[in-house]
Formats: C-alpha cells, sequence, structure tokens
C-alpha cells in the first residue's frame, strides 16, 4: 500500500509537501504519517487500507473528449449571450421609460 496515494485519494487537493508527510526510515518499518496538517482526524491503518482499495478499484481517469469540451463552452457562451440580451431588453425599457418621463415633464412646462 502506498500511503501517500491513499490519502491524496481521500484529499485530492492535500499537499503531500504541506498537508501532510508520510517518512520512511529506512530501517525495514513500513512507511508512516510522520506529519498530519489536515482538519480532519489521522486516518486509522483500516481507513488507509480502505481508500488504498478504493483507489484500485477505480477505473483510471479518461480525458474528456474534445467534443464534450467545445459543447460545454458553447452551451456557456449561449447563456452569457442570452444573460446579456435580457439586461439589454432590460435596459433599453428602463430608457424608454425614462424618455417618455422627460416627454410628459417638457410637455407639461410648455403650456
Amino acid at each position: 500500500m502506498n500511503i501517500g496515494e491513499a490519502i491524496l485519494f481521500k484529499y485530492p487537493t492535500a499537499d503531500p509537501t504541506k498537508d501532510f508527510i508520510v517518512q520512511n526510515n529506512g530501517d525495514g518499518t513500513p512507511s508512516y504519517i510522520a506529519e498530519w496538517n489536515i482538519r480532519a482526524p489521522i486516518p486509522t491503518e483500516a481507513e488507509l487500507k480502505t481508500w488504498w482499495e478504493e483507489l484500485q478499484s477505480t477505473s483510471a481517469y479518461e480525458p474528456p473528449v474534445q467534443v464534450d469540451l467545445l459543447a460545454r463552452e458553447l452551451s456557456q457562451e449561449k447563456l452569457a449571450r442570452k444573460q446579456l440580451e435580457e439586461l439589454n431588453q432590460t435596459l433599453g425599457s428602463e430608457l424608454s421609460k425614462i424618455k417618455l418621463q422627460l416627454l410628459t415633464l417638457q410637455g407639461g412646462q410648455g403650456s
């Protein structure tokens, strides 16, 4: 079992140089967690084994297909465009109201 990889499986954003340090003294004893700076209890041997087994049974990461990435990006752009169109429509409506108010005020002063 690789303790560091097991921990990273459970805490994927952890930094193995700051959040935890796994040490092996080279004297035949197993590796161990020398430092633990994650806001969670230090994992037990059983937890580490469970995480390691889950990691081993998880299929390898497959990058997304380029078409899927483009579709996602297009969808985000469409949403942003729709939001801008709605904002423009709202601003146009408000501007029309202000123009009407000005014309009404100007018409009332001329009488």
